[in-house]
C-alpha cells in the first residue's frame, strides 16, 4: 500500500521545486521588515524593496550576492540591457525610513542619509544643491549626472566632502580627502587594496589624455584622483554621477558654503567619438575595481 505522500502526489500532482528567483524573493520577504513585492511573470525577474530599517539593506545585499541578483537604486534610470540579458534585479528605495540630517559644530559640514530629501538640505542652506530637484533623495542626486557637472579636476565645486558607502563585498567605508590633508585613515582593507589599482588607472595614457579636456569624457570621475594644481585628492568625488554602479550610498557629507553654479555644458573633445571605446574600457576597469562581483548594475 502506498504511503500518504505518494497518494497525495498521485491525486494532486507533484509540486515543482521553487526556482532560484522564487527562493530569493521568498527569503527577501521573510528576512526584511519593509515592503517587498516582485514580478511573477516568466522572464520578468524584478523585485522591489522599501526598507523599514537599515538591517533590511544588509539582508538584501547578502541575498543579492548569494543569488547573483543586481541591487539597483530605485528612482534612477538604467541603460538598456543587451539583447538576451535577463539579469535579475532588486530595486531598493534609498532609505527614507531612517533618513537623518546633522551638522558639525561649525555648521559648515552637513551630513545627510542617502534617503534624505534634498529639500531638507536646501532649507539648511547647502548652497550647491539650490538648483537641484528638492524631491530627489541624496543617493539619487549623487547617482545622477547633475552631481558631476564640474570641469575636469575641479571636484571641490561639487560641494561633496565625504561619502559612506557599502561596497560589493559588504564592506562599509567612509571615503573622502586622501593624502597629506586627510583627517581620517582608510580603515577598510578592501579600500586599501583598491587604491593602487585606482592610481594605476589614473596614470594610464587614456586617463592623462582625458585630464586635458575641459569636460571629463569618461562615465566615472577618475579625475577625483587627478585634481588641478594646488587641489587635493578626494575619493568621495569618484561617486559623483556614478549611476549607483560603484556601491550603495548610505550617507553624504556636504560643505554648506560651496556656491551653486549654473553649470554650462562644455563641448566634448573632438576626439571623443573616436576614443569612445577606450573611454568605455577605462570606465569598465574602474567599475571592476569597485564591483568585481557585478552586484550593482
Amino acid at each position: 500500500m502506498g504511503s500518504p505522500t505518494s497518494r497525495r502526489a498521485f491525486l494532486f500532482g507533484r509540486r515543482a521545486p521553487p526556482s532560484e528567483w522564487g527562493k530569493f524573493c521568498a527569503r527577501l520577504a521573510r528576512t526584511c521588515a519593509g515592503q517587498v513585492r516582485w514580478d511573477d511573470r516568466p522572464g520578468q525577474h524584478q523585485a522591489w524593496l522599501v526598507p523599514a530599517r537599515e538591517r533590511d539593506i544588509l539582508h538584501a545585499h547578502a541575498l543579492c550576492r548569494e543569488y547573483r541578483v543586481q541591487m539597483a537604486l530605485d528612482g534612477i534610470g538604467l541603460a538598456d540591457s543587451p539583447a538576451g540579458d535577463v539579469t535579475p534585479q532588486l530595486w531598493v528605495e534609498s532609505g527614507s525610513a531612517w533618513a537623518q540630517l546633522s551638522c558639525d559644530a561649525s555648521g559648515l559640514i552637513w551630513c545627510a542619509g542617502g534617503g534624505s530629501k534634498l529639500r531638507s538640505l536646501q532649507e539648511a542652506g547647502v548652497q550647491v544643491l539650490s538648483g537641484a530637484d528638492p524631491e530627489q533623495t541624496v543617493a539619487q542626486w549623487l547617482a545622477s549626472r547633475a552631481s558631476a557637472q564640474w570641469p575636469t579636476g575641479q571636484g571641490m565645486l561639487s560641494g561633496i566632502e565625504q561619502v559612506q558607502v557599502m561596497l560589493a563585498d559588504g564592506t562599509i567605508a567612509v571615503l573622502g580627502p586622501f593624502g597629506a590633508n586627510a583627517t581620517s585613515p582608510l580603515r577598510s582593507l578592501t579600500v586599501q587594496k583598491m587604491i593602487p589599482q585606482l592610481f594605476e588607472l589614473a596614470s594610464s595614457v587614456v586617463a592623462i589624455e582625458c585630464a586635458q579636456a575641459e569636460r571629463w569624457p569618461v562615465r566615472f570621475r577618475l579625475d577625483a584622483l587627478m585634481p588641478a594644481d594646488g587641489m587635493d585628492i578626494n575619493l568621495a568625488w569618484l561617486f559623483a554621477g556614478h549611476g549607483a554602479s560603484l556601491g550603495w550610498v548610505q550617507a553624504v557629507w556636504f560643505r554648506r558654503d560651496v556656491p551653486f553654479q549654473a553649470h554650462v555644458r562644455l563641448e566634448p573633445m573632438d576626439k571623443e567619438a573616436n576614443r569612445r571605446e577606450q573611454y568605455d574600457a577605462l570606465a569598465g576597469q574602474l567599475k571592476e575595481s569597485f564591483d568585481p562581483l557585478g552586484i550593482f548594475p
